[in-house]
């Protein structure tokens, strides 16, 4: 009597056949991510805060500019627009003399930091979950790398929505 045994080569078409249709049944039971609803788009405004950017050019991001993105160490294509910037000069926070509160002062370390509000905008996918902006899903606390032709800045994105003017 010949014992059979089990072909690696039929067992590995085995295990991805059984893989591709657990896959299949979880896209069609709404649970792999890659089905979601789009609900509308928008032109979506998306808050960028840079903290301590050292820099002498206080105007270096100029509103109406392109402005390449970086989300996820992935570069999302084409450029988008800067539709606001708000800036001010870096501060430090000391104790107050009463020891109860705290004071602001420019950082007299860093005297060439700044601190930058950039609202760049784009068409997005509004699904129940999110925003998605060119297959990115972007949310709030996503690092994000602005880049122009004097910088590279990185920054957290700290709102996302319709975009209002």
């Amino acid at each position: 009597m010949i014992k059979k045994r089990p072909n690696p080569i039929d067992m590995a078409v085995l295990a991805t056949a059984i893989t591709a249709l657990i896959g299949f049944g979880l896209a069609r039971a709404g649970h792999a991510g890659v089905n979601q609803v789009i609900e509308g788009v928008h032109k979506v405004g998306i808050d960028v805060h840079i903290i301590g950017l050292k820099t002498l050019d206080t105007d270096i991001f100029k509103v109406g500019e392109k402005t390449a993105i970086t989300i996820r160490n992935r570069p999302v294509e084409p450029p988008m627009t800067i539709e606001k910037v708000k800036h001010w000069e870096h501060l430090a926070s000391f104790l107050a003399p009463d020891a109860k509160s705290a004071i602001a002062f420019p950082d007299p370390a860093n005297p060439t930091a700044h601190d930058f509000l950039v609202t760049v905008s784009d068409e997005g996918e509004q699904t129940r979950d999110g925003y998605v902006v060119r297959g990115q899903k972007v949310k709030i606390g996503n690092m994000i790398d602005l880049e122009g032709f004097k910088y590279r800045a990185t920054g957290v994105v700290v709102d996302i929505g319709p975009y209002k003017k």
